[in-house]
């Protein structure tokens, strides 16, 4: 990230699911308004819709957080390992985003590692826009996790 700050990162099993499993709803842009309440459109600007290997699928989100934002992110697939990672390419009020999904078979399940840093612009000093951000993407993981728990699980055809 250009701002040099450290990413969060958070971790959480999945119980009872393997990593393709939860990698087929991390890299499914297209769920994510249905998933993520904030969310309110995702287009597949190019690269395809079904990341491949290697390929790089350029995403523009569009989010209702107290203000509309919009941001552009090229999100980088590899499914043999079960990974994501993206990189910001343009934004309004977001002005940089880098991070990544990391899906690692543990027992019966999946250990899930999610790395995110993030850059706003706001009409307020630093110091605390940087506080408000980093408090903002650490409340906000919980329940991104437990939506893409949810997503699993009726993809596997079991309520939760």
């Amino acid at each position: 990230m250009s701002s040099g700050r450290t990413p969060v990162e958070k971790r959480h099993l999945i119980a009872r699911a393997a990593p393709a499993d939860v990698y087929a709803v991390v890299t499914d842009f297209g769920a994510y308004p249905r998933l993520f309440p904030e969310m309110k459109s995702v287009r597949v600007l190019s690269g395809g819709a079904a990341p491949v290997a290697g390929g790089t699928v350029r995403v523009e989100f569009r989010l209702q957080i107290v203000l509309p934002v919009r941001y552009v992110l090229d999100m980088t697939c590899d499914p043999a390992a079960h990974s994501l990672d993206w990189t910001f390419v343009e934004g309004e009020i977001v002005t940089d985003s880098v991070g990544g999904w990391r899906l690692v078979a543990e027992g019966d399940g999946t250990a899930v590692t999610y790395r995110v840093a993030l850059d706003i612009k706001a009409p307020v000093p630093g110091f605390v826009l940087r506080k408000v951000t980093d408090g903002l993407v650490s409340a906000s993981i919980p329940a991104m996790f437990a939506s893409i728990e949810r997503e699993v699980r009726a993809r596997q055809g079991r309520l939760t």
